[in-house]
């Protein structure tokens, strides 16, 4: 009884925490929607970035049925803890490291980006969105309002992520992520990669809506497990093979 009363009451504070993000970040987010929306209309990309388990954000959108094409997943390895998880947070705060990550990739014009970190306050996702825009990429930063407040930002431009980008999603989570309680010095379950996960299969599926009812067909993964599938996807590759170059 005790172990179902548990996982009840997990689920039960994940479904407050989506709601919330929902009901009192609702407007940003389709401030968002409308931003990817407009990228995708004009020929641009969608860019996913974010270090550690928020790089799994950018893992977790591209190439996936129910997803827009044209995200490109910008993803280091080393930064996301592969094969050293003490290495990529070192690199996370890594003035310049960032930059040569920007400066290997061909920017799209007309392109938009959605830059993922809880904390907001380290290098990586700051320089991030710094050079995106500088390249004339629209930025949106999805982080944990309340909580990078508390914090020192630690980069050269001392500045934290919602206070670089174009747009701010604030997604709620808890300090330090985890989200319940077992005691007074114990708590589990972090829940920052199902909420930002939910956040950006959120803004692009309200980008798709968008798409459609200014008449335009939005073009999306499709499982090669549904008929047609296996058809519509390889239109898709070998339509962007050299754009999308993580296919």
């Amino acid at each position: 009884m005790s172990s179902f009363r548990t996982l009840s009451n997990i689920a039960g504070l994940t479904s407050e925490l989506l709601q919330r993000v929902v009901s009192e970040s609702g407007e940003s987010i389709e401030r968002a929607a409308q931003l990817v929306a407009e990228a995708m209309r004009l020929g641009g990309l969608e860019y996913v970035f974010g270090t550690g388990h928020s790089m799994l954000v950018a893992l977790e959108t591209a190439f996936r049925a129910g997803e827009l094409v044209r995200v490109y997943p910008v993803v280091d390895l080393s930064m996301l803890g592969v094969p050293s998880a003490l290495r990529a947070s070192a690199l996370e705060k890594l003035p310049g490291y960032s930059k040569a990550i920007v400066n290997s990739l061909n920017i799209v014009p007309n392109s938009v980006a959605i830059i993922v970190s809880n904390s907001g306050k380290n290098s990586g996702p700051v320089e991030m969105a710094l050079e995106l825009r500088s390249r004339g990429v629209k930025t949106v930063g999805i982080t944990s309002l309340e909580y990078s407040r508390k914090l020192p930002p630690e980069n050269p431009e001392a500045k934290k992520l919602y206070e670089v980008v174009d747009l701010v999603i604030d997604n709620k989570v808890p300090d330090g992520d985890a989200a319940y309680e077992l005691s007074q010095s114990v708590r589990v379950f972090p829940v920052s990669t199902i909420v930002n996960s939910f956040i950006v299969h959120l803004v692009n599926a309200r980008a798709a809506e968008i798409l459609l009812e200014q008449g335009y067909e939005p073009e999306v993964w499709t499982s090669v497990n549904v008929p047609g599938g296996k058809e519509r996807n390889r239109s898709y590759i070998e339509k962007y093979f050299n754009i999308l170059r993580f296919l």
